[in-house]
């Protein structure tokens, strides 16, 4: 028996009209914007984006955070004139270069950071700034008001709240900092 076309082409229509029942590249999946914002609709290629967007992220705020801790760590103890394997783990390039003069800057002046807390506030996505081949970049927020810092010599001085970008690039497989700007300092976060 042969089925009349009118009824084929009602089922094909149906196909795509019933609800719960979606074409190959039809939205079934929800998405949130990279910067945060209300989710839309989205197809599996668009989520399957954001999720390793998202853990990208989320890998880039880890790898900050522990470079933070080990800049602090190496602020209080007075600097060094050699990455420590937790630089080098987070950092590279020009960006561990250049944070590498600034510990031994700090050596060299015996410099000094006392008391107080070196504060992360906030970081946001950047998706629309790529410096140094980076793959992907994180804004903080960092308030060090508390921390006293000095020099021999000098007259100690409050820390400042201010924002800086990070940019990360892939270096032996481990995400890495490779460049930052120092936006501006604050007056809060």
């Amino acid at each position: 028996m042969a089925i009349p076309k009118s009824v084929l082409a009602a089922a094909v229509v149906a196909t795509f009209v019933v609800p719960g029942c979606a074409a190959p590249n039809q939205a079934t999946y929800s998405c949130t914007p990279e910067v945060g914002g209300e989710p839309y609709a989205c197809v599996k290629e668009q989520y399957d984006l954001m999720v390793e967007r998202n853990k990208l992220y989320a890998e880039a705020e880890a790898v900050y955070r522990k470079f933070l801790a080990e800049d602090e760590r190496i602020y209080r103890s007075g600097g060094t004139d050699t990455p420590t394997a937790v630089l080098s783990e987070t950092a590279t390039g020009d960006y561990l270069a250049g944070q590498l003069a600034n510990y031994q800057q700090v050596l060299r002046t015996q410099g000094t950071s006392i008391g107080g807390e070196f504060k992360i506030v906030w970081f946001k996505r950047v998706p629309d700034q790529v410096r140094a081949g980076s793959i992907v970049a994180l804004k903080g927020c960092f308030d060090n008001r508390t921390v006293t810092m000095g020099a021999k010599g000098k007259q100690p001085r409050p820390g400042t709240v201010f924002e800086e970008t990070g940019f990360f690039v892939r270096d032996g497989g481990s995400l890495k900092l490779t460049d930052s700007t120092y936006n501006k300092n604050v007056a809060t976060c």
